[in-house]
């Protein structure tokens, strides 16, 4: 027996069963007999456009046949009546229709003999849905990339695809109704741009989402403007030719963003105690040491957490080193934007840049960064492509390790918000050389997984929430 989920057409053959719960609006089944096929799909009260889209789909999906395509149908007489017109333009037989006033419903679809049998959920016999996987709410206008991830993200058995939405509006119904754990949500769209429509729904919603970008300059103040508003991660839009290398990157994210629990969701939304959206500037109470080189890493969620560090810290500030996980063309946009916030010196590094007071270095997307001194004698980063490390370029450990090698104890190291392991042997390698090194908590991180990993094996002298890291460096410059 398959299990259908409303708004997706499930397609089947042979003798199988296909069953669906059904909670409002109409169940439509199309089959050909002669060749065993058939498909079902549960339509909630959609607008007539979206609806003609669902049911064209379904037809698609069936295939073309020798033999006239037959319907049934079944559900709320408003609904039918729309259902009745779609199929009888599309010169689909209806073979049987019933009205139910009552629901919920359940409804199981004979596939070899085209039998429609419809039962109060009461009274009807249960199937056992599957609990564990995480329910995937996909929301972009673009049918290709409605497919790529559906069979991208539908192939992991931990991920269950429960709703596709071309529309702001549609999925409004669907997060509603379907109450998905983790939503994909594109940056362009009609009716309402993707990042208008997050502020809309996350607050009401806290569902953790996922931003689809093209990954161009284009979108990256959109895509930023979407994580200060409470989106988890970004992924690029995938193509067919970049399928086998994005697609299990984009499973890996999703299935992570989907795991947050429910205090990480709420921290992200504007207006809450985790992230301050007007984070008030430190004021040096002594004498900062500005000698001291400051090295940090995050990954996902760390744009923000970068953000709120940054702008606490005053003017007066040591020269700081950050490696965020991040595409090439959003490490520009990111060291621009934090640069009109902060009151010093904030640059993607350039090969050769030279490390100053005053001066915060972003490591490009695509490649690594570390720090030695040049021929001169002077502080300089290193800029330069190379093989990933941890799976990362640029890598935390990367720069971790080389201010442990060149800097020692007259450094500070702390690692943020992030997925994986990156950085934590290199945090450890720099405290072994006497520096100091702070660690984000669990409970402020949106992934506790390097700051995790940097605490286990000892790597971590503080550990601090997020709102009170830029008051531990501040201390700590200024030997309080």
């Amino acid at each position: 027996m398959i299990l259908a989920q409303a708004l997706i057409p499930i397609i089947s053959e042979s003798t199988e069963i296909i069953h669906a719960v059904v909670s409002s609006g109409a169940v439509i089944v199309v089959f050909d007999l002669e060749r065993k096929r058939g498909g079902m799909l549960c339509l909630p009260d959609l607008g007539a456009d979206q609806a003609d889209v669902l049911i064209e789909k379904l037809l698609t999906e069936i295939g073309e046949s020798s033999t006239p395509l037959q319907a049934k149908i079944a559900g709320d007489p408003r609904i039918l009546s729309r259902v009745r017109k779609t199929l009888l333009l599309a010169r689909i037989k209806i073979a049987g229709e019933k009205e139910e006033k009552h629901f919920p419903l359940e409804a199981y679809f004979y596939v070899e003999s085209g039998r429609l049998r419809i039962a109060e959920a009461e009274s009807a016999p249960r199937m056992e849905t599957p609990s564990k996987k995480k329910r995937v709410l996909i929301v972009d206008d673009s049918k290709t990339i409605q497919q790529l991830l559906t069979r991208v993200l539908g192939s992991d058995e931990d991920l269950e695809i429960v709703g596709v939405a071309d529309r702001p509006s549609v999925a409004e119904r669907m997060i509603i109704e379907l109450k998905p754990d983790v939503i994909t949500l594109d940056i362009n769209m009609p009716e309402m741009d993707g990042v208008s429509f997050l502020k809309k729904f996350l607050p009401l919603h806290p569902i953790p989402t996922v931003m689809i970008s093209s990954i161009s300059k284009d979108e990256s103040s959109a895509v930023f403007d979407a994580l200060e508003h409470g989106a988890v991660d970004y992924i690029q839009k995938p193509s067919l030719e970049e399928i086998a290398t994005v697609a299990p990157l984009i499973v890996e994210k999703v299935k992570m963003a989907a795991a947050i629990k429910l205090a990480a969701r709420a921290a992200h939304v504007p207006g809450s105690s985790r992230y301050s959206s007007n984070p008030e500037r430190l004021k040096s109470t002594g004498k900062t040491n500005l000698t001291t080189l400051v090295a940090i890493g995050a990954s996902t969620g760390g744009t923000e957490a970068l953000r709120e560090v940054l702008i606490r810290l005053p003017k007066e500030i040591p020269a700081i080193l950050i490696v965020q996980h991040i595409p090439p063309v959003f490490s520009t946009a990111f060291a621009n934007r934090l640069n009109s916030l902060c009151e010093f010196e904030v640059k993607e590094a350039e090969d050769g840049d030279l490390v100053k007071p005053g001066r915060v270095l972003i490591a490009p997307g695509g490649l690594q960064m570390w720090y030695k001194a040049n021929r001169n004698g002077n502080p300089v980063v290193v800029v330069q492509d190379g093989e990933k490390v941890n799976r990362h370029k640029p890598s935390v450990d990367v720069l971790f390790h080389s201010v442990a090698q060149e800097v020692g104890k007259k450094s500070i190291g702390i690692i943020l918000t992030g997925m994986g392991s990156d950085g934590a042997k290199g945090l450890l390698e720099m405290k072994n050389t006497g520096a100091h090194t702070i660690a984000q908590d669990e409970e402020t991180c949106v992934v506790f997984g390097m700051p995790r990993e940097a605490i286990k094996i000892g790597g971590a002298e503080f550990i601090k929430p997020l709102p009170l890291v830029a008051e531990a460096l501040l201390n700590l410059l200024q030997k309080k």
